[in-house]
């Protein structure tokens, strides 16, 4: 019986350490203003590889760029440069 209490112990714990870090998101605006499905994947094709970065959405018509990313990898500073070597200034929104 206290083998199986043990194991079971082991096993949330172990269940706690795997968990995932929450994710923190940031939500800009661009200028230049996206007018097209070029400008989005341009973007997405080029912030991808801000290192931390899970995930982006963009949507031309409400003129906005959501990211996910890890807060321990990246930060805001990291995405105004990657932005402005693709020729985009961003404003947090």
């Amino acid at each position: 019986m206290k083998k199986y209490l043990l194991m079971a112990c082991m096993l949330a714990t172990a269940g706690n350490m795997i968990a995932k870090a929450p994710a923190d998101t940031l939500t800009v605006t661009t200028l230049p203003q996206m007018h097209c499905q070029k400008c989005e994947n341009k973007i997405k094709s080029n912030i991808r590889f801000v290192k931390g970065t899970k995930k982006i959405e963009t949507s031309v018509d409400d003129q906005r760029v959501t990211i996910i990313y890890d807060g321990k990898k990246a930060k805001y500073e990291d995405y105004v440069a990657a932005f402005r070597k693709i020729g985009y200034e961003i404003k947090k929104k």
